[in-house]
């Protein structure tokens, strides 16, 4: 009886181990999910604010040196979230234009 008792003991106990595990996975799989999603919107949020500060500055045909540090700071986040080469164009473009504006401008 002692035996029998055990026996299906240990069966319950393993059978509850491992339905917690599948429990803890899946928990773990669909957390895992939302961190990928939560990152790949703030690529594109940083992205789409990189794009736009371009495209503002390069149309006044100077950028301040605050809004090109600000800009850096945009696009070194988007390099360590893992964004693509495609804005690293854009950087290059906006180092070239002059920080103060020209008289001509004025």
């Amino acid at each position: 009886m002692i035996e029998f008792i055990t026996h299906y003991w240990l069966e319950a106990v393993f059978s509850a181990t491992l339905a917690g595990f599948g429990i803890a996975y899946r928990t773990l799989s669909k957390k895992v999910k939302e961190q990928d999603a939560i990152k790949h919107g703030i690529v594109a949020l940083l992205r789409d604010r990189i794009i736009q500060t371009y495209n503002h500055y390069m149309d006044k045909g100077y950028c301040p040196i605050y809004a090109l540090d600000n800009i850096h700071s945009l696009y070194e986040q988007y390099q360590n979230l893992g964004g693509n080469g495609t804005v690293t164009r854009l950087m290059e473009e906006i180092e070239k234009i002059p920080t103060e504006r020209r008289e001509e401008q004025l």
